[in-house]
């Protein structure tokens, strides 16, 4: 499969499952099955790369997030473990059950949250929104989904095959530039129509109940 990588330096020596401790699905190789959000990641960055590559991943034990409403919570409580969420590490089943999803996949695949989705993802953590309110805003989350490698096994040589490495072009600068302007507007009156939509909703459920559900 064709997926993407932005590098903030470049590729150098073997490909590893390392990263940053609180990224989304833990630490890894993190790729996207679309270019844009890793060439955003790295178009401040003088000395980044991108990468197109060819992935094999067969044969590797898979953990992937679906889109129905129960999956896309257990993503968010996933993430929210590996951003070190203060609220969740108080639920010891829940965390074991993450822990569990660092440690005995191969690859992890789920929908990306960008930084403008952050702010989002904050209210609902927060209490501020209700679940119904996080998985509609969801549905605009149009970056495509991230391949982590969290294995040795998945990062082997013969599973990847780098078809392209190249620096971004002025083009591509400033076309991301762009973007991330307008997708900020766009996200800002996301939140205030989300927010006054789900203000007097009945049968939602807030971030506090949750843990409590899923920790039973």
């Amino acid at each position: 499969m064709l997926l993407y990588h932005g590098s903030k330096s470049g590729i150098k020596g073997d490909i590893k499952p390392h990263s940053r401790d609180a990224c989304d699905f833990g630490r890894g190789f993190y790729m996207g099955d679309k270019s844009d959000q890793p060439k955003g990641l790295i178009a401040a960055y003088p000395n980044s790369k991108f990468y197109e590559i060819d992935y094999n991943e067969e044969g590797l034990t898979k953990k992937e997030f679906g889109v129905d409403y129960t999956s896309q919570l257990d993503w968010a409580l996933f993430v929210a473990y590996n951003r070190e969420s203060v609220k969740l590490f108080e639920y010891e089943k829940l965390c074991m059950r993450y822990k569990t999803y660092n440690e005995c996949y191969d690859i992890i695949v789920g929908i990306i949250a960008d930084d403008k989705m952050t702010q989002v993802m904050n209210l609902f953590f927060n209490g501020i929104i209700c679940d119904k309110a996080f998985i509609e805003a969801l549905q605009y989350v149009k970056l495509g989904n991230q391949y982590v490698l969290k294995t040795d096994k998945a990062c082997e040589k013969e599973r990847i095959s780098i078809l392209s490495e190249r620096k971004l072009t002025n083009t591509e600068l400033k076309m991301i530039q762009a973007q991330n302007i307008n997708r900020k507007n766009q996200i800002n009156g996301l939140v205030h129509q989300i927010q006054t939509k789900y203000r007097r909703a009945q049968d939602v459920k807030f971030f506090d109940e949750i843990l409590e559900e899923w920790n039973k």
